[in-house]
């Protein structure tokens, strides 16, 4: 109960882990982080998550990028602009 009332909420942790992937977060928050892990699976996870997606994003070569981007045929783009306008789901 003690570390629960003395580190930061979820929702805070959360905000902070996506930030520390950005910048380096001072000495304190990154122990207050720490310490709230050990009462919390879910924000270990949620690290644990984002480091894997930014380590997986990291290891794709650019040219395959490029060619994910433009992988989408004419109709299924049109089919994605009439979702996005309409707010509907696109059916495959």
């Amino acid at each position: 109960m003690f570390i629960a009332e003395h580190t930061p909420k979820c929702h805070d942790i959360t905000r902070l882990i996506s930030e520390s992937l950005d910048r380096p977060l001072p000495l304190r928050t990154r122990i207050a982080m720490r310490f709230h892990y050990l009462i919390c699976a879910w924000c270990e996870r949620y690290r644990d998550q984002l480091g894997f997606l930014r380590k997986a994003l990291h290891s794709c070569p650019e040219q395959g990028t490029e060619k994910m981007r433009g992988s989408l045929s004419p109709e299924a783009r049109e089919k994605l602009k009439v979702a996005v306008k309409t707010g509907k789901r696109p059916r495959p």
